[in-house]
């Protein structure tokens, strides 16, 4: 399976950066891709064997999809497994068991984010970074705006 790596440094400590990627009042400011979407709702037990949920949907509800995940393995303030156990989307498409890895790395007051994952075989590779890079994008907008 092919990956995908993408990355962003974030102007906010490590203890900041934590507390706005896993806490869910914080995600649903930032975990969607595009301007004309939003994250509705998302829950998170961030613990080895337990999940994350969320919604995401254009902003006129004409389209939304769900995504869950159970994290595989948690390293406080460095890293975060977890597998995709249910993606349903644009006409019914389910995705299930893609891998993601999420790397959190302190510099100074900066945190460097790097996220890898299985890339899927329906939409072509450079949309599917592009969807991923915005959802980081938004999250470094998000978190440096606190």
């Amino acid at each position: 399976m092919t990956k995908i790596t993408i990355s962003i440094e974030v102007n906010k400590n490590i203890d900041k950066a934590w507390e706005v990627w896993n806490n869910p009042e914080h995600i649903v400011n930032w975990c969607f891709a595009w301007d004309d979407w939003s994250c509705p709702k998302a829950s998170n037990d961030l613990n080895t064997g337990w999940k994350f949920s969320t919604t995401m949907a254009a902003r006129d509800w004409s389209m939304s999809f769900d995504l869950e995940w159970v994290y595989t393995n948690i390293i406080d303030k460095k890293n975060i497994d977890y597998t995709i156990i249910d993606m349903q989307y644009w006409e019914n498409y389910i995705e299930k068991w893609r891998k993601v890895s999420l790397i959190f790395e302190s510099i100074w007051d900066k945190t460097i984010i790097t996220e890898t994952f299985d890339a899927e075989d329906i939409h072509s590779l450079e949309l599917q970074k592009a969807w991923w890079q915005s959802i980081l994008d938004r999250f470094k907008n998000y978190s440096e705006s606190l």
